[in-house]
């Protein structure tokens, strides 16, 4: 079923679209959130919420990309999750993929103040992602937007995993540099 026909189940009310949209997208979103959370019940439980969700944001929300827009929902219910899983204690997983970024983006978290310069900083990304190649970019939003691991992106796009490793790093002091001639601080 297409995604426009889904969007008008929602838009109806019609208990079909929760079915449609977990024939369609099921399995990518359960990998969208285990590569996050790496535990398989918290990533079923993720999944039907973003259901929920998506029963609860459709309408009035319209989506333009079905896929994305439950993509993003399940990364940030997968995010809230692993808070909460964590609150006490770290999660190596996401230690290390946030460390990564650490020497190119500033953290801006827990400084409501900066809330226009973070939006800005995401504005300045979306730039620098659409300079590279399109593999380039294929390859930082899998490493951290979907938080695959390198064995598991260099499986997907066919590459040595030192390969990978390379062009991430290659990526982050592109991204650096852009950001510094955008006259980010960082």
């Amino acid at each position: 079923m297409e995604d426009t026909e889904i969007v008008r189940l929602y838009f109806q009310r019609s208990e079909e679209a929760i079915a449609q949209t977990q024939k369609k997208y099921g399995h990518y979103l359960s990998q969208v959130a285990f590569n996050i959370l790496h535990c398989q019940e918290d990533t079923e439980e993720v999944v039907g919420d973003t259901y929920w969700a998506a029963w609860n944001a459709i309408p009035p929300t319209k989506p333009n990309v079905l896929k994305h827009f439950l993509s993003r929902i399940t990364r940030n219910l997968s995010y809230d999750r692993m808070d909460y899983n964590t609150a006490k204690r770290r999660n190596p997983h996401m230690t290390v993929l946030f460390s990564e970024l650490d020497e190119c983006l500033p953290d801006r978290r827990n400084n409501t103040e900066k809330l226009w310069e973070a939006k800005q900083i995401g504005v300045s990304l979306n730039r620098f992602l659409g300079s590279v190649t399109a593999e380039d970019c294929a390859i930082f939003l899998s490493r951290y937007y979907y938080a695959m691991s390198v064995p598991d992106i260099s499986q997907r796009y066919h590459l040595p995993q030192r390969k990978v490793k390379y062009r991430l790093s290659r990526l982050r002091q592109q991204l650096r540099s852009h950001l510094q001639q955008e006259g980010v601080v960082l």
